[in-house]
Parts: structure tokens; sequence; C-alpha cells
């Protein structure tokens, strides 16, 4: 959920500064099926798999496929290192609670049935900051919203990942076709007609 609204913030800041949506479509972005396949493999654990039932394999996969696009985009600029760091801090925060995204207690005053959930251990690769929790400001412990009705937690990493999506989206909208790959597609046509 702050991903997607980091990624309209870049995308209106973009259009506001002179890029268009058809550079979406023109920017040079390779393995964009890694993240999107990493999104769907958490998805369906969190839905077929009982809470923390292969957690740290999930968890494993799911960064090994984003860290693989980050690396596949290297040269793109900035982006990548946001990314990346921020895949980073959450990959290691998760495997080093077992598979599961550490949340602070005093962030769920008032989060009403999340905090009984995550108390209870039954949202899938989430746990309770405890006395055990490893790195734990690397865990979520940033509200996003008000205490009562918080729209969602983050932490470090996903700061981090968040800035990067805003940033690749904004650099999606200013990406214009290559005259140069065209000139060579139209030339290439031509000699095969």
């Amino acid at each position: 959920m702050i991903l997607l609204v980091f990624a309209a913030l870049g995308l209106l800041i973009g259009l506001l500064t002179g890029g268009s949506l058809r550079g979406l479509s023109q920017y040079p972005l390779k393995g964009l099926l890694l993240p999107v396949g990493a999104l769907l493999i958490k998805a369906g654990a969190a839905q077929f798999f009982t809470p923390q039932t292969g957690a740290l394999a999930v968890c494993l996969v799911q960064y090994a496929m984003i860290l693989l696009f980050v690396f596949l985009n290297l040269r793109r600029p900035v982006w990548p290192a946001f990314v990346g760091l921020g895949s980073l801090l959450n990959l290691l925060v998760i495997a080093f609670n077992g598979g599961c995204m550490p949340g602070a207690a005093s962030l769920l005053e008032g989060a009403g049935e999340r905090m009984t959930l995550l108390a209870e251990g039954r949202i899938y690769a989430y746990c309770l900051m405890d006395g055990a929790t490893r790195l734990p400001f690397l865990g979520d412990v940033i509200r996003i919203g008000p205490v009562g009705v918080p729209l969602g937690f983050a932490s470090a990493g996903d700061v981090a990942l968040c800035v990067g999506v805003a940033i690749l989206v904004y650099q999606m909208t200013k990406a214009r076709a290559n005259p140069k790959v065209k000139q060579t597609e139209n030339t290439t046509r031509g000699n095969i007609e």
C-alpha cells in the first residue's frame, strides 16, 4: 500500500515536471516480472500457509528475486541504490528473526484486531517485537497515519524502498524513445523488405 502511494507520488511529480505516461513504456527496465513474482510468492504464502510456515524460505526467495531485479538494472541512475539498500535492510531483519518482520508493540496502540492478530502470531511473516528480537531498529518502527487509525507501519528498509520506487516511476515518466534504436529498427526492416 505504502509503495503504491510513493509510486503515485513519483508519477505525479514526473507528470507535473513535463514527463508523460508514454515514457512508462519506453523506460529500459529489465526483469520487471521478478518483483511482481516476489510479491505474488509472498501473497500466495500468506494465503495458503499457516502463519510462519516456511516464512524464512519465502523471505529468501522473495528478496533474491528483488535483488536480482536490482542487479539487472544497476546501470539505471539512483533508484537501484535505494531499492537495493531497502531490500537488504529488510532481508537482514527478517532473516535474523526467523522469516518474520518484527513490529513494535508501541505502534499498535489503538490498532485493535491487528494488534491481537500480531500478538498471537497470526499474521504471516510478521511478529511482535520482544526481548529476543534481533536488529529491532530495522523492524517496523515507523507509524504511517495517526494513533488509533494507523494506515500502516514501516521499517527503515521500507522507507528506502519507497523512495527508490518513487524515483523509478519519476524517471520512467521522463523516458523518451531512443532515436538511434528506432533508426536501427527502420534500417533493419528496410534491409529485410
